[in-house]
């Protein structure tokens, strides 16, 4: 019994790899910028196609653009390759950020 759960402790208990730094300007943050900065513009250009005004497909792309990149985190939290990141979700709002900044600039 005594070896059973040390042979538990020993394969389960044990520390866990430890993941990479999480920088702030990390390789992977240009691409959640960019890639929140197309899904919002696609977005909000799709939005304003379909018949929209102005003002609600821009409300539409920042909606789409922020909830795609949160859910992304959030898938990320369930799987054990992928690590879940603040700083990734404030790069992905920074890409919504700018991409709203320039859809309100075009009629």
């Amino acid at each position: 019994m005594n070896a059973c759960i040390l042979f538990l402790c020993l394969s389960f208990g044990g520390p866990q790899t430890p993941q990479p730094p999480d920088n702030f300007f990390g390789e992977d943050k240009f691409k959640h910028f960019i890639t929140s900065f197309i899904v919002t513009s696609l977005a909000a250009s799709g939005a304003r196609a379909a018949g929209l005004d102005h003002d609600s497909a821009l409300m539409v792309g920042v909606g789409t653009g922020a909830a795609v990149g949160i859910a992304k985190e959030v898938s990320d939290l369930g799987r054990e390759t992928a690590t879940a990141s603040f700083y990734d979700i404030v790069w992905d709002l920074a890409g919504v950020g700018a991409a709203a900044a320039v859809q309100s600039r075009s009629q």
